[in-house]
């Protein structure tokens, strides 16, 4: 692997939150949205990261593009001119000009959008931020326009006059702007319709090998992430507990909370007998996480060194990557993909 095939390398990184208590706001504890994760991302590809509701992922997300300080930890980038930037060691204006080349796909296309802005203006922010101006930025926001799916001839409405698919187009194309080399998706099509959801999901994969683009896309729905990404990290309670090709990881998952779900992905062919898992108990609290592995209250297979250990990320096969004591013995069960 060549050092030049990295776009994205994030090493440690930690978000912690103060909890504050009393008059005096006396920090009595922490909530760990982010703790100790380290991945990356080759340049073209699409690295899905999956989780439960709460489990970090989107906190993880805004702290590689420095939308939210982290607490510690390294991201670097590598840049569409074969620059390697310590992107947390920026300063605002640095970080500023570096936006150009990292950019990020709401989740609400409802509340993403500013509702006193038309079309035009919203796609040409990024632009108008870059120094672009006059007949030169309407054109390329028409080219846009045209290359997201949208009506070049509706640019002058406001966000209201269309449909959630469509808002969402708007904010893939105001994403594109820059002609950024990384793109965070943050549950892109979660919010919107199902049949709307396969048209965003294929608009993605066609701009991807259109324009070369590296995606980072977060989703809870392990059924969208199938058909995009070709590694994907599985995050529990702040942490990567595993992280292997897509192939490899539905078929062979490695650890138990990825097995549970896939058990709970839904299935499309009504004839296959559903095997759900029920996990037990809550997710564990980021604040108060159990000692050893925070899955552990939760596991079928929990023995009492996982109480009392956390396992760490490791390469239990060529790969594939888990953290799991039992990794190896386990024999769990996957899907079909």
């Amino acid at each position: 692997m060549q050092p030049e095939q990295v776009i994205l390398q994030v090493k440690a990184l930690k978000k912690y939150y103060p909890v504050e208590k009393g008059w005096l706001r006396r920090q009595v504890g922490q909530v760990k949205a982010v703790d100790d994760v380290s991945f990356r991302i080759m340049r073209g590809e699409v690295l899905g990261l999956v989780g439960e509701s709460g489990c970090g992922k989107t906190t993880l997300g805004r702290c590689v593009l420095r939308a939210i300080e982290p607490t510690s930890g390294e991201i670097t980038l590598r840049t569409s001119d074969g620059q390697t930037i310590d992107v947390c060691a920026l300063e605002k204006q640095e970080l500023r000009e570096l936006r150009k080349e990292m950019q990020m796909v709401f989740q609400d296309p409802f509340s993403s959008l500013s509702p006193r802005m038309t079309v035009l203006d919203i796609i040409g922010e990024p632009l108008w931020a870059q120094g672009v101006r006059g007949k030169e930025l309407e054109a390329t926001v028409r080219e846009l326009a045209d290359l997201v799916g949208l009506n070049s001839g509706h640019l002058n409405r406001y966000p209201n006059a269309f449909s959630g698919g469509q808002r969402q187009r708007i904010g893939i194309a105001r994403a594109l702007a820059t002609q950024p080399g990384l793109i965070v998706a943050d549950e892109p099509v979660s919010a919107l319709d199902v049949s709307i959801q396969a048209q965003i999901l294929n608009l993605l994969q066609d701009l991807q090998e259109k324009l070369g683009l590296t995606y980072l896309f977060i989703a809870h729905d392990l059924s969208v992430v199938e058909h995009i990404a070709d590694r994907v990290a599985v995050m529990y309670v702040g942490k990567i507990v595993e992280l292997a090709a897509t192939e490899d990881l539905y078929l062979r998952p490695q650890h138990p909370y990825t097995e549970a779900l896939l058990s709970a992905a839904p299935k499309p062919d009504p004839r296959l007998e559903e095997q759900q898992i029920i996990l037990s108990g809550e997710v564990a609290n980021p604040a108060n996480p159990p000692s050893g592995c925070s899955f552990h209250p939760r596991c079928r297979y929990a023995q009492a060194r996982c109480r009392e250990e956390q396992p760490l990320l490791e390469e239990v096969a060529p790969g594939h990557f888990a953290a799991c004591h039992f990794a190896v013995e386990l024999s769990l069960a996957g899907v079909a993909v």
